[in-house]
């Protein structure tokens, strides 16, 4: 089931987000369909479309989180993070 991801980090700018981006590697993440990144407002907001919550999961445990680790850099206690499934797929026509 298709899942979406919008994390906003207050205080978190693009320079921090380009360190995290270069620490996780070269390698394709496996089931990220789409992902978004940009400043809203003082806050990094990174927007991640996934296949599943469990590729999104994997991908923060294995990949995400280690890299935070590497570079010491990680989301404050004042992180916001939303997260939705799509309940229904729709088909547009035309």
């Amino acid at each position: 089931m298709t899942y979406v991801h919008i994390t906003e980090s207050p205080g978190v700018g693009l320079a921090q987000y380009r360190t995290v981006h270069e620490a996780l590697g070269p390698e394709p993440v496996a089931g990220n369909l789409w992902h978004f990144v940009g400043e809203c407002d003082g806050a990094l907001t990174v927007v991640d479309i996934w296949e599943s919550a469990d590729d999104a999961d994997r991908f923060a445990a294995e990949r995400l989180f280690p890299a935070f680790d590497r570079v010491g850099i990680r989301p404050g206690p004042d992180a916001r993070v939303r997260a939705f499934e799509a309940a229904v797929q729709t088909v547009a026509q035309g």
